[in-house]
């Protein structure tokens, strides 16, 4: 397996408040990496610097990875007041049906965002960024707002990419995603 990413001795801060500090480990392909942690432990700020949107010179990044990341934060990132259809289209993507039919959102394909509930509209940026053509998936939350079944049907979507030699960072909450290396952020407040 290839080295996807390599952190040394890496830190992060906010307004000069440490939010993470010496984290080393390496993202290999073909493989889930969990970040676990409590609010405000760096989870997200820890996507954000494997995606490139925070720089960092104790982060090693293999050449044409930042181009081959699909990334998906904590905001859907979709214009609530169009259709699912009309996102995509926005995008110049069409809606894969066989992917919508697993997430079970096919049949929102014409309805308003802002017509839907929390769940739905996650697995509909999840299937944006699912459908990216991109090996490298860092998600935010992804089982956030989704039932049991559509968790399960995430999973499997996720053990897929996996097995083409497709590389997930996660950061979650929930249960541990099976067969999954885990960096742990948790944090102790004094």
């Amino acid at each position: 397996m290839t080295v996807l990413f390599s952190a040394h001795s890496l830190s992060h801060s906010i307004d000069g408040n440490d939010i993470f500090t010496d984290m080393s480990f390496d993202v290999k392909t073909g493989t889930i990496t969990e970040i676990r942690g409590g609010n405000g432990s760096g989870k997200s700020s820890l996507l954000k610097i494997l995606c490139g949107l925070i720089k960092s010179n104790s982060l090693d990044v293999q050449q044409d990875v930042i181009g081959d990341i699909s990334y998906l934060g904590h905001s859907n990132a979709m214009v609530e007041e169009m259709s699912f259809r009309q996102n995509f289209a926005m995008d110049g993507k069409t809606i894969d049906k066989v992917l919508a039919q697993r997430l079970n959102i096919f049949r929102l394909r014409n309805q308003k965002l802002n017509n839907l509930s929390y769940g739905e509209k996650r697995k509909i940026a999840l299937q944006r960024a699912l459908q990216s053509g991109k090996r490298i998936w860092i998600f935010d939350e992804p089982f956030a707002g989704l039932d049991d079944n559509s968790v399960a049907t995430l999973e499997s979507i996720f053990s897929e990419h996996v097995k083409e030699a497709g590389t997930i960072v996660v950061a979650n909450h929930q249960q541990i995603i099976s067969n999954s290396n885990i960096i742990n952020m948790e944090k102790s407040y004094a």
